[in-house]
């Protein structure tokens, strides 16, 4: 009887023996606990502005602000059409000028004052035209400086954290009591 007390008590804890699994193949790998660092783009400010004078744009788009390229070329589009417009004006009053100096020339009698407001209504849109193409070259050089000025702030801290102002109200030793402000501004090297 006591080999079968045996046998059944073997058997029984072998029960228990396979429940267990071997640990050391199903624990679970995690991941590195530091997390890799984020490697910010470092914008260069020469190669902005070079960008944008070669072509009008490319600097705000090498700086990753693409929503001022639609406004930038909305204004030389605009610049570029009066331009056109300051100059056909200009070119339709030059002809009429032309016009009435040729049928002078040919013994009609023309008015002084019609070809005096003639000749001024021609430098009026040439003066237009001039200074639209101020304009276009002032758009320009702002698409320059716009695109060096985005380079050098893009890295700027701009946090709440740049300065803490703490109000401290405490008593001093005598019993008086204070009222206190605390400025702490944080310094880092780069």
């Amino acid at each position: 009887m006591l080999k079968y007390l045996f046998a059944f008590y073997i058997i029984f804890c072998s029960f228990g023996l396979n429940a267990q699994g071997n640990s050391f193949d199903k624990r679970l790998i995690e991941g590195d606990t530091i997390q890799p660092t984020q490697l910010k783009k470092e914008y260069d400010p020469r190669k902005a502005s070079t960008l944008s004078a070669m072509l009008p744009g490319l600097g705000q788009i090498y700086n990753d602000s693409w929503w001022k390229v639609p406004i930038l070329y909305t204004g030389i589009g605009f610049a570029v059409y009066y331009i056109d417009l300051n100059n056909e004006n200009r070119i339709l009053a030059t002809d009429k000028v032309k016009e009435l100096l040729a049928e002078q020339a040919n013994g009609e009698v023309i008015s002084e004052n019609q070809l005096r407001a003639l000749r001024r209504q021609a430098d009026f849109w040439r003066k237009n035209r001039d200074l639209v193409i101020l304009t276009l070259v002032g758009v320009y050089g702002l698409n320059i400086i716009d695109a060096s000025i985005d380079a050098h702030l893009k890295g700027f801290n701009v946090s709440d954290n740049l300065a803490t102002f703490k109000p401290k109200v405490g008593v001093i030793n005598n019993g008086a009591p204070y009222l206190g402000i605390g400025v702490t501004i944080p310094i880092r090297s780069r």
